[in-house]
């Protein structure tokens, strides 16, 4: 009897029967195929991106009897690496991000040629409306204004220590797993006011590659 009533039931209608059992089948809470009333779509919770996690080392022997005095800091390029050392006894070690292709961190010997607690980039930061403040340009260049009424907004670089007088430095930035800066010297928020309070302008600053 059964076979009867199957072979009476035309294609198209067993297509039809599929279809409605498919858009109404969910899965239940043990996981389970079942039939019944389509769920509404629960709404997704996106995490945040995680901050990538730093490479730091401390002494902290060495980093409580050291002084600006004798204080000196060595910055590798292809470690992405800055090291600061007592003498000849390192203190800290940690990642940094350095200069890209095209805006290249010098290499040579320098020294700290400024502080500064608070220090906003005169080159780069963001375009805004001068009325309300919008955004107009997100990463841009203060020597490239945008049409209409447009003011620039450096991006801030806190616990500046100037190495050179062409614009780089060390200072608080974003740090990821590469070089991705404009030349300067980005280090962790965790780690650059220490540098900063162990150092002074005419600390020896090296930097390799």
């Amino acid at each position: 009897m059964m076979k009867i009533l199957i072979k009476k039931i035309s294609y198209s209608t067993l297509l039809g029967v599929l279809a409605v059992a498919m858009t109404s089948c969910h899965v239940n809470k043990n996981g389970n195929l079942s039939l019944g009333r389509k769920r509404r779509a629960a709404a997704v919770k996106v995490a945040a991106p995680v901050a990538p996690q730093h490479y730091i080392y401390k002494n902290e022997k060495v980093l409580a009897a050291m002084t600006s005095a004798n204080a000196k800091l060595k910055i590798d390029l292809s470690e992405q690496r800055v090291k600061l050392y007592s003498g000849d006894e390192l203190a800290l070690e940690s990642q940094i991000s350095t200069g890209t292709e095209g805006h290249r961190t010098p290499t040579g010997k320098f020294e700290i040629l400024e502080k500064k607690v608070d220090k906003k980039s005169n080159r780069y930061g963001k375009w805004v409306h001068g009325d309300t403040g919008a955004t107009l340009v997100s990463n841009g260049d203060s020597y490239k204004r945008p049409n209409g009424n447009a003011k620039f907004r450096g991006t801030a670089m806190p616990y500046w220590m100037r190495v050179t007088w062409r614009g780089v430095g060390m200072h608080i930035g974003y740090v990821p797993l590469y070089a991705a800066s404009h030349g300067c010297i980005r280090v962790p928020r965790e780690v650059q006011p220490l540098i900063f309070a162990k150092t002074r302008v005419g600390t020896p600053v090296e930097i390799v590659h």
